[in-house]
């Protein structure tokens, strides 16, 4: 199972992603103590489907694997035979 995470530094508020999805997984919030606005992803809803993540244009959305260690941890484990 994935899980669409927001990078808050990369992400520019543009709502691509939440265009994107049709889960209504993704929403903006407001950063504390500005007029700034970041997309966020609500885990109960987000199925993983990785819809959100092309359509960034800054690469801020990243799908992480629910379950299992990240993709560099795996690539230290088994190396690149193990096709991660």
């Amino acid at each position: 199972m994935r899980e669409a995470e927001v990078d808050p530094e990369l992400c520019d508020g543009c709502q691509d992603c939440i265009e994107e999805c049709v889960y209504d997984a993704v929403a903006l919030i407001r950063v504390a103590g500005t007029k700034r606005l970041k997309a966020r992803v609500d885990p109960d809803r987000c199925c993983g489907c990785n819809a959100c993540a092309p359509a960034c244009p800054v690469h801020g959305i990243v799908m992480n694997w629910l379950g299992r260690p990240p993709r560099e941890e795996m690539h230290a484990v088994c190396g690149s035979r193990a096709g991660y």
